[in-house]
């Protein structure tokens, strides 16, 4: 749940973005530097920043779990996005604009469909390191308290560091691999 809400606000602001960016070239040079700016920050050094900012504000670790699933998702999204409304031939769109088409039309009838394969493929990528990610972020010992959320990053970490329990520990992992196949067959 806390992958699809990272999803979704990612979505939320990169296809528009893109969208920007398919019609103003200069646009999306610069939105793809300030991509490659923000990617090559890996989305688990912002833990401890978010983890000292948030922790103890309303939302807490759930907050914070979904704000590093964000960061980490985003990137992946916004470069295949980006990629994807680049492919798109603008003769193609010219010809669109001279029969009438206004530039709604033409994001709705011709990039957004373009980019779809880009979308799925960075979708395919931000789902598998934002679940990295979010796996850290479920537990917490901060200032000599112990933070965490219902998840399996949390059972790991009790299972490994608290209660050195091997059986939960690997029945821990067996689901992890399991949830990771069955997403893989039956979602991409």
């Amino acid at each position: 749940l806390r992958i699809g809400v990272a999803y979704a606000l990612a979505l939320a602001w990169i296809i528009p973005f893109a969208l920007w960016a398919s019609d103003h070239p200069r646009g999306r040079r610069l939105l793809s530097l300030a991509a490659q700016i923000g990617a090559s920050l890996p989305a688990t050094a912002f833990f401890p920043v978010l983890v000292s900012l948030l922790v103890e504000r309303g939302g807490g670790m759930e907050l914070i779990s979904i704000a590093l699933a964000l960061t980490g998702m985003q990137w992946y999204l916004l470069f295949n996005v980006l990629a994807g409304v680049q492919r798109v031939p603008q003769d193609l769109r010219e010809s669109l604009r001279s029969l009438g088409m206004t530039r709604g039309q033409i994001h709705r009838k011709l990039v957004l469909p373009a980019c779809m394969p880009s979308l799925i493929t960075g979708s395919v990528v931000a789902w598998g390191g934002t679940w990295n990610a979010l796996i850290l972020s479920e537990y917490v010992v901060y200032r000599g308290h112990t933070y965490e959320v219902l998840g399996l990053g949390a059972l790991l970490n009790r299972a490994t560091f608290e209660t050195g329990d091997r059986a939960m520990l690997i029945l821990s992992l067996a689901v992890l691999v399991v949830t990771v196949v069955v997403v893989n067959r039956t979602v991409w």
